[in-house]
């Protein structure tokens, strides 16, 4: 009996070449002998509800589109019991492909779709962030201040235009002027108490390709998070030296606090906008962030 595949693609994500290379992708597909069902998004939340609703039903789910999509189908996913949740594959089309990068997934469509139908599946971590619920979970950073909603508020015209460099320009220039948050933060038997005008909470090597993190201390299978906190600049040196040390892993820069813990507790003096994976969600004023280990089986 042929192997089921769900295939749900995103035609809009960043340059669309998803949609470009679709032709290409499901005929990779379909020379493997795969029986192929293909679904394309029409709305922000849409890639949830279809795995939500169908994914149990298939043998492997396939994501074609940016980190927002991926985003959308781990969410839907992790609704599922475990033992009904399929290994998933990514087909990265997105603007930064974060994910990808970090994972080493090729960002070729036609390269990606053949590492799809010659599977090598592990099990990853995945973050839930206050409570489970529907768009509560992230697979490689929930984060918030600085930088955490330079997706949004860059046009796509220019993210297609000149990619990650986007992110930096926007996150960079605001570096000086965002409001800072009061937070308390326990992590690994830590406490930090200060004024941060950035927090994140991720399990990636890099962050918009901009926030660059040890490549040998971050591992996607090893229950651990990596936390990073910054303190707001008081002139325009510190400025400077934030952004040069954001670039380089395991900077002294005072103003950066690092840690890794599996649960990390935060505590807010107001609730703040967070970004999980790229996409807007409300955080409470005191919540949690834990890892689920090796919850998701992921097809590498």
């Amino acid at each position: 009996m042929k192997e089921k595949l769900l295939f749900i693609l995103n035609p809009k994500a960043g340059t669309m070449r998803g949609k470009n290379n679709f032709y290409a992708v499901c005929s990779t597909f379909c020379d493997a002998d795969l029986d192929l069902s293909i679904r394309m998004t029409r709305a922000p939340g849409h890639a949830v509800q279809i795995a939500l609703d169908e994914a149990a039903g298939y043998d492997r789910i396939v994501c074609c589109g940016g980190d927002g999509t991926l985003h959308e189908v781990v969410c839907g996913l992790m609704q599922l019991p475990e033992d009904s949740r399929p290994p998933l594959g990514y087909i990265p089309t997105g603007t930064t492909n974060d994910f990808a990068t970090n994972f080493g997934l090729p960002t070729k469509p036609a390269l990606a779709a053949e590492r799809i139908v010659n599977p090598s599946i592990i099990s990853i971590d995945v973050g839930v962030f206050g409570e489970p619920s529907e768009h509560n979970y992230f697979t490689y950073v929930a984060s918030t201040g600085a930088f955490a909603d330079s997706s949004y508020r860059t046009p796509q015209k220019v993210k297609n235009a000149i990619g990650y460099l986007a992110y930096i320009l926007d996150g960079i220039t605001r570096l000086g002027s965002i409001r800072p948050i009061h937070m308390h933060v326990e992590a690994d038997g830590k406490v930090f108490d200060d004024e941060y005008i950035y927090a994140s909470v991720s399990n990636s090597t890099t962050v918009a390709k901009m926030i660059k993190l040890d490549n040998i201390g971050v591992d996607m299978t090893d229950g651990l998070f990596e936390l990073i906190l910054i303190k707001r600049p008081k002139n325009l040196r510190d400025t400077r030296e934030i952004a040069e040390a954001l670039l380089s892993p395991n900077s002294p820069k005072a103003e950066i606090v690092r840690a890794q813990s599996s649960e990390i507790h935060f505590c807010l003096d107001e609730g703040s906008a967070w970004t999980l994976d790229g996409e807007m969600a409300n955080a409470p004023s005191d919540f949690t962030v834990r890892n689920l280990c090796r919850t998701l089986k992921f097809i590498k």
